[in-house]
């Protein structure tokens, strides 16, 4: 079988190095070579790469020059100005390139998906009633009729930038995260409120959603993370449940935000049978019909996290979806699922080598 390469491209390539190095350490059988490399790293008028090979001698990682990599596992985040104009283009470019295959090409932002979801009958009922913000008088009038609402950027991941916003008897009141710690403003008129809506907007693009009770018994905020990847003959799969609870008084369960991670089975042990039996129901739909729907509605993903969220009157939601989701509540919940997490992205890799072996054969 001939050797092929698997570039793990990061903005910085030490991102993740644990896991680009557990990954390159299984690859030899799968007769992959591993390498890692920045989009910036690619040298415009040779299209050579200045980066890292993996050393199966050394068991590390060496500074090398080689070519673009025929298969790519993108995990690229793009959370500054400067890496989105620099880096940015660069990744769609190699998108684009007829000689690389990238192992899932990712999902657009939370607007287009939410809409491209919408017109599902069955997913569409797990979906928050969401509203693109163009005006601060769009979320005065949601605090008029509900008394809260959630502001979440329309792009990016972990909890960052999201604000949950309460109407209350002589004031309005807006919490968000800076990392770990909850931040709280009051805002003592509607003027003073409108006007730091209209700064936020500015700043970047917001969704307003329901802020929905997604509490425990004992008042803690928590999601239920579900991980799902394409295993080696190309079908998904679902790896793990997990929970992801948040502290008390908080409105977000991300562990970046000060959430821990425990597992699926001690969390529904709270729950009744009926209450279990129904939600694996709930779950079941969900797992089977979104992954093909986001290929289908958007293009080939490898892997998903999903954030679910279940309500005291027992309805579900979908929160987010992420295709490059990061895998701390499955290491912490799910122990056995460890090893096919560093295996799954070299036996996807080579799936696909051996659908592209009979595309050329016919």
């Amino acid at each position: 079988m001939e050797q092929l390469t698997l570039g793990f491209l990061a903005i910085n390539k030490n991102h993740e190095n644990s896991y680009a190095t557990e990954i390159a350490k299984r690859s030899e059988p799968y007769q992959i070579q591993c390498v890692r490399f920045e989009p910036t790293s690619i040298d415009p008028s040779t299209l050579l790469i200045d980066g890292e090979k993996f050393d199966h001698h050394s068991q590390s990682w060496i500074q090398a020059k080689f070519s673009i990599p025929t298969f790519i596992y993108d995990r690229c985040f793009f959370n500054q100005k400067q890496t989105i104009q620099k880096s940015k283009p660069i990744v769609e470019w190699l998108k684009k390139n007829p000689q690389t295959t990238f192992l899932g090409i990712g999902l657009p932002d939370k607007w287009k998906v939410y809409n491209l979801l919408q017109s599902d009958p069955i997913i569409s009922c797990y979906l928050p009633n969401t509203e693109l913000v163009q005006e601060a008088v769009q979320i005065i009038h949601h605090l008029k009729l509900h008394s809260t609402c959630l502001l979440k950027p329309f792009t990016g991941s972990r909890g960052a930038g999201i604000v949950a916003v309460k109407q209350l008897s002589d004031s309005i009141m807006i919490t968000y995260h800076k990392g770990r710690d909850k931040k709280t403003k009051l805002f003592v008129s509607l003027k003073e409120f409108s006007d730091w809506c209209e700064k936020l907007i500015q700043q970047q693009t917001y969704l307003l959603q329901p802020l929905l009770p997604l509490l425990d018994n004992q008042g803690y905020p928590f999601d239920i993370r579900l991980f799902l990847q394409k295993n080696q003959h190309g079908k998904w799969a679902l790896v793990g449940k997990g929970v992801r609870k948040g502290y008390y008084g908080s409105f977000l369960s991300n562990l970046n935000s000060g959430g821990e991670a425990i597992t699926y089975e001690e969390w529904s042990s709270s729950l009744s049978k009926k209450q279990i039996v129904l939600l694996e129901d709930e779950l079941r739909t969900i797992i089977s019909k979104l992954p093909p729907l986001l290929e289908e509605k958007c293009d080939r993903l490898f892997e998903i996290g999903l954030d679910i969220g279940y309500a005291k009157d027992g309805s579900v939601w979908i929160l987010d979806m992420n295709s490059k989701p990061g895998r701390k509540t499955m290491i912490a919940t799910n122990p056995k699922s460890i090893e096919k997490l560093y295996q799954a992205p070299l036996a996807y890799c080579s799936y696909l080598r051996n659908q592209a072996a009979i595309k050329e054969s016919n």
